[in-house]
């Protein structure tokens, strides 16, 4: 999935309504599809996300879905593969 910098909205550790505001912000803002990105454990997170703006947002629809995994390095050099999920999202 090929995802501009000004239409992505990378899920981390603040809390989940943060990134609704973020992402609400972004579709008043103009923008008719955003990604959400995600990693481990900020998964749940990002469906959660999506649960509460479409609450919010009644014309919004999950255009894609894309999940794998990395390969990272963690501090003390060992190697580890993490899961990652993109979900793409769309005002109508």
């Amino acid at each position: 999935m090929t995802v501009r910098q000004e239409n992505l909205v990378r899920v981390g550790k603040k809390p989940v309504m943060n990134y609704v505001v973020a992402c609400v912000t972004l579709f008043n803002s103009g923008k008719d599809e955003i990604v959400l990105r995600a990693r481990g454990q900020s998964i749940n997170n990002a469906v959660d996300i999506v649960e509460r703006l479409r609450k919010f947002q009644k014309n919004l629809q999950v255009r894609d879905i894309s999940i794998g995994s990395e390969d990272i390095t963690r501090p003390d050099g060992t190697r580890a593969s993490i899961s990652t999920i993109e979900i793409a999202l769309r005002k109508e």
